[in-house]
C-alpha cells in the first residue's frame, strides 16, 4: 500500500505538471470509487488548478474557489491505486486495464487513476467537506512527542497497531511502521502506554525513516508506481520489513516475523526486546535473549 513517502513523491511529480492548468474533461468509469459525499468528477470540467498537496495518504488537488462549487479533488490510493501522468495524447492509450478515472487537458495530456483492486476512492467537493471526510491525524512532520506521547497514553493496544491507526498519527503503514519500531529499538507488541515513554525516539525514527524514503521516491514492493510508471528504490534499503529469516543489519540477529492486529510484523529479537506481558491476560512471559543468536558486534547498541 502506498505510504507517506510514496504519496509524497506522487505529489511533488504531479507539481511539475498540474499547477496553472484548466481541466477540459474529468470521467469516472467506477462509481463505487467515489467517497460518501463526494460530488460527481465530472463537475471538475473548467476548473483551473492552482496546487497539490497531501494530507497523510491522501493526494490533494487545490483548485479556484468557484461560486457554489468544488475546490478540492482529493484521492487516495488504497492498496493498488497508481495515478498515471500522460504528457502527450501519442501516449494515451484508449482502454487500458483497470482504468478508472481521466482528467483531460487542452493540449492532450492527461492525469489516469488506475486501481486493480479498487480500495482506494476518489472525493471531490469543499475544502471543509474534505476535512470533514478524511479526518486523519497528523503525520510524523506535523507533531511533536509530547503530542505523541499524550496520544498513546493510556491505551493498551500493541505500538504496532497505534502507529497504523490513521486517526492518531497519519501517514505510517506495514512497511514503515516495521521499519521505525526496528530503528527506535522498540519491540511491536509495546503497549501504547508504555511506548509513550519513547515517543521522541519513535518521531525521530519516523522523520528519519520517511525522509530516507522520501529521497528513494519510495518502496516498490509490488503495485506501487510513479506518475512516469518507474518504481521506487527505498525497498532495496529496508532492515526488516519483507526480511523475516534474514540477518538483521545492525546485530546479524536472525529477524522474525509475527501477526499484529492481522497484520505481518517483522522485528529483531535482540535490538527490540519483547516486553514483559501479563499473564493474567492470557498472553506469554517475554523469553529470555537465547544463547545461540549471533553474537554481538563491538559497536551494538542496546535496546530500550
Amino acid at each position: 500500500m502506498p505510504e507517506l513517502p510514496e504519496v509524497e513523491t506522487v505529489v511533488r511529480e504531479l507539481r511539475e505538471h498540474l499547477p496553472g492548468r484548466d481541466i477540459i474533461r474529468a470521467s469516472l468509469t467506477a462509481s463505487d470509487l467515489y467517497r460518501r459525499g463526494s460530488a460527481k468528477i465530472s463537475a471538475l470540467a473548467g476548473a483551473h488548478i492552482e496546487g497539490v498537496n497531501r494530507r497523510g495518504k491522501a493526494i490533494v488537488v487545490s483548485l479556484r474557489a468557484r461560486p457554489g462549487k468544488a475546490d478540492r479533488l482529493v484521492v487516495h490510493l488504497g492498496m493498488t491505486g497508481q495515478l498515471e501522468w500522460k504528457a502527450s495524447p501519442g501516449s494515451v492509450r484508449d482502454n487500458p486495464k483497470h482504468l478508472h478515472a481521466r482528467i483531460g487537458f487542452a493540449d492532450g495530456s492527461q492525469l489516469r487513476y488506475v486501481d486493480p483492486r479498487r480500495f482506494g476512492f476518489i472525493f471531490v467537493g469543499t475544502a471543509a467537506a474534505v476535512a470533514e471526510t478524511l479526518k486523519m491525524g497528523p503525520d510524523p512532520f506535523e507533531m511533536d512527542s509530547a503530542a505523541l506521547a499524550a496520544k498513546l497514553t493510556r491505551r493498551s493496544a500493541p505500538i504496532k497497531s497505534l502507529l497504523l491507526d490513521q486517526h492518531l498519527i497519519s501517514g505510517l503503514g506495514n512497511i514503515y511502521v516495521d521499519e521505525v519500531l526496528h530503528l527506535a529499538h522498540i519491540h511491536p507488541l509495546l503497549s501504547g502506554d508504555r511506548a509513550a515513554k519513547e515517543a521522541g525516539a519513535i518521531l525521530e525514527a519516523a522523520r528519519s525513516t520517511l525522509s530516507r524514503a522520501i529521497a528513494a521516491r519510495g518502496t516498490t514492493i509490488r503495485d506501487y508506481r510513479r506518475t512516469d510508471g518507474a518504481t521506487g528504490e527505498f525497498q532495496i534499503k529496508l532492515s526488516v520489513y519483507g526480511r523475516d529469516g534474514e540477518k538483521c543489519p545492525r546485530c546479524g540477529s536472525s529477524i522474525k516475523r509475527i501477526v499484529v492486529s492481522q497484520r505481518g510484523t517483522h522485528f529483531c529479537p535482540r535490538c527490540q526486546r519483547a516486553p514483559r506481558l501479563s499473564a493474567r491476560k492470557g498472553e506469554t512471559l517475554r523469553a529470555g535473549r537465547s544463547r545461540r543468536e549471533a553474537p554481538r558486534p563491538a559497536d551494538y547498541k542496546p535496546s530500550r
